[in-house]
């Protein structure tokens, strides 16, 4: 027996996504666990199609065990998604390895990379180069260039910046599981157009948005699932609702809430509170309000997080629970074996997280306030409490 991990978004889950599985199961994975994010995730953003569908078509595809990222975490960035997703593999105490797809696809270039990143000269190296002024990720590339020109090429790339927080987050708290980077094929992250039957997850979700073809670039089981979304108004094809949602808040709020909110210092609240009085789509505050120091995409995060209601405080929170999404006959296996040997507590109603501690109930309130904003960005507005009342999905 052979259980592995991948943690994601399948923002929307994609033939990418399938031949990921595939890969694990030709390389002696009998078990996939799969962590993904909910309704929001890492990009500042609404998912195109809820976590229950999402979850569905992760069971129809290949899955067998699907564990929700917390959204605290979901919409964080790449260091601290990692982390949390790895001490939630960890927690279940029967992941043999992760997998994951990245540009290079070669294990071991990704795992020297991590240690080299995380070494003291590295950092005291990143420092350095913090300190003139340039942003996190260039200053990082610099100090890596100095030391292996490899390495720097490596985290010039999304999948493989993943791999290597993955693998520091693995490293930090000591887990024996192993690594296994699988080389990505046919259109990159963000590319416009398809590859044959491959495409990036942002060009799928402008398909669907625009009315395109997608239905090629994912397996057909998920096809059906979201056609069914789509037909039901389910699905998120109205950008326009979040738009005004963020900048409504944004217009009505103080300096010091938003200062509250992670990843905000040295004043980026005025910058943002300012773009968000001038600018009249999100596209053009994101553009007014960043910096060399504060890219697009930690604007995008630091605003999604203030509508949400996520604090830095709420982030530095442990990863304090296993809630599981859905299931399937070899997922029910592995539930039997993480009773044994998780070390966090596992939820499958969501009227247990009661029961499991402060900082549990504080994370699941986040989720839930989360699915209350998704359910008025869809087609057809929902009510409030659709996350407290979520059955988990279960295949036969």
């Amino acid at each position: 027996m052979k259980t592995v991990g991948i943690i994601t978004e399948y923002n929307p889950f994609h033939n990418g996504h399938e031949l990921l599985i595939r890969k694990a199961r030709e390389n002696g994975a009998t078990h996939v666990v799969i962590v993904m994010s909910g309704n929001f995730v890492q990009r500042g953003e609404p998912a195109i199609f809820t976590h229950g569908a999402r979850t569905r078509a992760a069971l129809e595809c290949g899955a067998d065990l699907v564990i929700q990222l917390p959204v605290v975490y979901a919409v964080s960035g790449a260091q601290k998604f990692a982390r949390a997703g790895v001490r939630i593999l960890d927690s279940l105490g029967c992941i043999d390895e992760i997998v994951f797809g990245s540009e290079c696809g070669d294990t071991e270039l990704i795992v020297s990379t991590a240690r080299a990143i995380y070494s003291p000269q590295v950092q005291s190296l990143i420092g350095g180069e913090m300190k003139k002024g340039v942003t996190f990720a260039v200053a990082r590339e610099n100090a890596l260039r100095s030391v292996n020109e490899k390495f720097a090429d490596v985290i010039k790339t999304p999948n493989n910046i993943l791999g290597v927080e993955y693998v520091a987050a693995l490293d930090e708290i000591g887990s024996e599981i192993k690594p296994y980077a699988v080389s990505r094929i046919g259109a990159g992250h963000g590319e416009s157009g398809g590859v044959g039957e491959t495409a990036s997850a942002s060009y799928i979700r402008e398909l669907i948005a625009n009315g395109g073809e997608w239905q090629k670039f994912v397996p057909s089981a998920a096809a059906e699932i979201f056609e069914d979304e789509i037909k039901n108004n389910k699905a998120l094809v109205n950008y326009a609702k979040f738009e005004t949602a963020v900048l409504f808040k944004l217009r009505t709020t103080s300096k010091g809430e938003l200062s509250l909110a992670p990843d905000v210092s040295e004043g980026i609240e005025n910058r943002i509170l300012s773009a968000a009085s001038r600018a009249t789509c999100l596209e053009e505050l994101y553009m007014i309000a960043k910096t060399k120091r504060y890219t697009h995409a930690r604007i995008r995060r630091i605003v999604l997080n203030h509508l949400l209601g996520i604090t830095d405080g709420l982030l530095s929170a442990p990863v304090s629970y296993i809630r599981i999404l859905g299931i399937n006959g070899r997922g029910t296996e592995l539930i039997r074996m993480i009773k044994g040997s998780a070390k966090l507590p596992l939820i499958s109603k969501t009227a247990d997280i009661s029961t499991v501690g402060e900082d549990a109930k504080k994370l699941f309130e986040a989720e839930c306030r989360a699915t209350d904003v998704y359910s008025i960005l869809t087609e057809t507005n929902g009510s409030c409490g659709l996350e407290r009342d979520y059955k988990v999905i279960i295949l036969k």
